[in-house]
């Protein structure tokens, strides 16, 4: 843990000394993340970017008839999800971008109302239905394997899932916090901290961001009791970021990415 501090009070370090590198010059975008491979994503309405971490050519990705991208998820770097929320609609891409096999309806399987999607293996897809409350664990075809009713009392409107595959799902409600379910969609605890503005799920911990300061929770095991420590820097005002390795990649309130070494 001490560790982790150290690296991130190095990083506004960095900050300070004006050290940031712009991932596009000026170019806005709405979403940030990377794969296993240290690939980065960003999303801006209908377009998908990747810049691959070995500094080879950008690839993009645009379909604007399905409207703009509310999602992308690439925890399985062969098949990287992305989710059209207004259409209903999921596309799965290979490492370069190209579609795998036909675009995903939603609708059409009676799924009117999903907001988030994620992958969940490389043969399952992981959705949230806001309507119903229901977290959905599905095939490729969207044939439901499990349906997990979510029963807390009022309203739950998660703004954001993350998956790490195979081991554990985190829905974020910014006004209720986060709850974390197992792999096979059995809720596991419920974390409940107001005010989240985002987080990232890591196997054994979540970052998050509240009152624009990034806070480290520690998910606790039967050998190991919940911790938070909040990071104490001062950051840039942002509204998504996102830990790979020795990077951190963030968007700004301008929706300009950046990323720091550290």
């Amino acid at each position: 843990m001490k560790r982790f501090i150290i690296i991130i009070t190095f990083t506004v370090a960095l900050c300070c000394a004006n050290a940031q590198e712009r991932l596009f010059s000026d170019t806005p975008c709405e979403y940030i993340t990377t794969d296993i491979q240290g690939n980065v994503f960003l999303a801006r309405g209908s377009n998908l970017d990747m810049l691959p971490a070995d500094g080879a050519k950008p690839l993009n990705y645009s379909e604007p008839t399905y409207g703009n991208i509310a999602q992308v998820d690439a925890g399985i770097a062969s098949k990287i999800l992305v989710f059209y929320r207004e259409s209903g609609t999921i596309i799965l891409l290979n490492n370069e971008l190209s579609p795998i096999g036909n675009p995903l309806n939603l609708f059409n399987k009676s799924l009117m109302t999903v907001s988030l999607a994620a992958m969940g293996n490389p043969n399952k897809i992981v959705l949230y239905d806001a309507a119903n409350q229901d977290l959905l664990i599905t095939d490729l075809n969207l044939n439901s394997i499990n349906r997990t009713h979510i029963t807390f009392p009022g309203d739950f409107h998660p703004t954001d899932m993350q998956v790490i595959p195979e081991h554990r799902i985190a829905l974020l409600d910014t006004l209720r916090g986060i709850c974390l379910f197992d792999f096979f969609g059995t809720f596991e605890k419920k974390i409940p901290i107001p005010g989240v503005k985002a987080m990232q799920l890591m196997k054994d911990q979540i970052i998050y961001l509240k009152d624009n300061k990034l806070y480290q929770y520690i998910i606790p095991t039967a050998s190991s009791s919940m911790s938070i420590e909040e990071i104490d820097i001062q950051l840039p005002i942002i509204k998504r970021f996102h830990f790979f390795h020795n990077l951190f990649y963030y968007i700004d309130d301008r929706n300009i990415p950046y990323k720091i070494d550290l």
